[in-house]
């Protein structure tokens, strides 16, 4: 049976993986599930692993093992797992939020079956999410600074394919590492308004991958100028 590996009903790309990945499963397709299922995990791994292992070293979970090895162990356990997704789409939360009481909760289990396994029973009930203020800001600060560069990199990939790096050069130069326009443009034989009209467009296109960046995690069309503002905010102040 032939399965659409391109769905048009789902507005983000990992919506796009996970329904590619439940009508794999229903046509009994095994390889093409497993490989969204495997893109969704590489996906995620990019955007969270820095924020969750950065959450896992500010809070008590550092108790329970090493940082690395939970976040490891919390990928390959439970994020590979389609239902994990499905949760979190039908729970309509940010997707950061929903990843970070995931590994709350899973540590948790991690700790009470070794606990377990010790003869130590700790507690018939489930764990509750952690609620750490450094923590959090550790794990923000991380998914912010992600997010910025998902989008640089986006707009990276596009200029290169469209021939124009000049412009990101430019933009890096003035906006990363604080040159004035006019050493710039003395360099490179152009006019200080080519600068800042570069500067211009490229921060543009950041902003509107900024943007999808979000919109891929779960923020609503709606809320999406004040996730911007915030991931800045969060940017700024780190």
């Amino acid at each position: 049976m032939h399965v659409d590996h391109f769905p048009s009903t789902h507005a983000t790309w990992i919506d796009a993986q996970l329904t590619i990945a439940e009508r794999s499963r229903a046509a009994g397709d095994g390889p093409g599930e497993t490989n969204a299922v495997a893109a969704l995990r590489r996906h995620l791994m990019e955007r969270y692993h820095g924020a969750l292992r950065a959450y896992v070293r500010g809070s008590s979970m550092r108790a329970v093992g090493d940082a690395d090895e939970l976040v490891a162990g919390f990928f390959a356990e439970r994020v590979g797992d389609p239902e994990f997704l499905r949760g979190w789409r039908a729970s309509g939360k940010p997707l950061r939020r929903w990843m970070m009481n995931g590994i709350s909760f899973w540590a948790r289990g991690v700790a009470r079956d070794r606990g377990r396994e010790r003869g130590r029973s700790e507690g018939a009930s489930g764990p509750e999410p952690v609620d750490e203020r450094d923590a959090v800001r550790a794990f923000d600060a991380e998914w912010a600074l992600s997010m910025i560069n998902a989008a640089h990199a986006r707009v990276h990939a596009d200029l290169d394919a469209a021939g124009r790096l000049d412009e990101h050069a430019i933009f890096r130069r003035h906006v990363v590492h604080g040159e004035r326009y006019e050493s710039i443009a003395a360099e490179l034989g152009v006019s200080r308004q080519d600068c800042a009209n570069a500067v211009r467009r490229v921060a543009a296109r950041v902003r509107d991958a900024l943007r999808d960046a979000l919109v891929d995690d779960g923020v609503p069309p709606a809320d999406v100028e004040e996730a911007v503002l915030e991931v800045m905010r969060i940017v700024r102040s780190d």
